[in-house]
């Protein structure tokens, strides 16, 4: 069957609508059947460069996948510390640098890495120079950070030792619906609590947690929020008896947000406001590839700082 265009809504495709309205129509609609082989030349250029990423992105999705991997051993009854782990990731990342670098990624977009850092020739990314030594030695670092944290820290030996059992998801992307539209959601971690539940006279607790290898974020309760919702939705849970999780990997910090009613329904006064903002410019991509000038940019003002890091910014004329 074929996939067809709709709008659907997600803490990510917020965030992206929020802070740059033209990098929103590049991701959500130009891109649209870009991946074809007879594919439109401007949505094939959008679609190539939506499947980029950047060596902040990739090592933290590395993290992710590192994590992932931990738990699909576990589940298999293999032993998998933290220096397995780091040297699995730290040759992911190399493996993803060098396939980026090599530059044969068009054949494949979906299933390449590219880096936007070598596709806009950036300084930080020179080999000869020695920068980009420097510059990959830090996520290596990152990753190093964020594992020993996962594996060592006190404070997550209840996520690392909970029975396969009682594991509701990792890393699975699955929708539920809200206002009569498709809402993604990817939890990182999730599972029952058997002491909340037992605690509860036997009422299912879930715990919900998101690896962060990045700062905080203002958004980032907000993504947590939504959570319950998909933990109702997906597990028939009470989303008062959901715990959601950020766990920085960083620095070990963790932030938990005790779901409430008012919480719930704030959240979903804010999701429904986002989509009514994206229903007034939203048109069937399938049909036409829309009118741009709908999609601003945002203000020269503050392009330094917004676009520098773009991986459309050719199609803007901000390189």
């Amino acid at each position: 069957m074929a996939i067809v265009h709709e709008l659907s809504w997600s803490t990510s495709r917020a965030r992206t609508f929020d802070s740059c309205r033209r990098k929103y129509y590049h991701d959500y609609y130009l891109s649209w059947l870009g991946w074809g082989r007879n594919a439109d030349p401007e949505r094939r250029k959008a679609y190539l460069l939506k499947k980029m990423t950047r060596m902040p992105m990739f090592a933290g999705d590395v993290v992710h996948r590192a994590i992932a991997e931990y738990y699909a051993r576990r589940d298999q009854g293999q032993t998998w510390g933290a220096d397995d782990a780091i040297q699995w990731a730290v040759t992911e990342l190399r493996r993803g640098y060098k396939e980026s670098r090599d530059g044969g990624w068009k054949a494949k977009p979906a299933k390449s890495v590219r880096l936007a850092e070598h596709h806009y020739h950036e300084a930080r990314i020179d080999e000869p120079s020695g920068e980009a030594a420097k510059y990959g030695k830090r996520y290596v670092d990152r990753i190093t950070e964020c594992l020993r944290t996962f594996f060592g820290a006190p404070e997550l030996a209840q996520c690392r030792d909970v029975q396969p059992g009682d594991w509701l998801a990792c890393e699975e992307m699955s929708t539920f619906e809200l206002f009569d539209t498709k809402i993604f959601a990817v939890p990182d971690f999730a599972f029952v609590d058997r002491q909340a539940t037992a605690d509860a006279g036997g009422a299912t607790a879930v715990q919900i947690i998101d690896w962060k290898t990045g700062a905080p974020r203002d958004a980032d309760r907000f993504q947590l929020e939504v959570y319950a919702f998909y933990a109702k939705e997906h597990w028939g849970v009470d989303p008062l008896r959901t715990t959601a999780v950020d766990v920085y990997l960083g620095d070990g910090s963790l932030v938990e947000v005790h779901v409430t009613e008012d919480v719930l329904q704030r959240a979903l006064a804010t999701i429904e406001a986002s989509l009514n903002e994206m229903k007034a410019v939203h048109f069937d991509a399938d049909a036409s590839k829309g009118d741009p000038a709908a999609f601003p940019m945002v203000p020269e003002s503050e392009a330094a700082r917004t676009c520098s890091s773009c991986g459309y910014r050719e199609m803007c004329d901000r390189v």
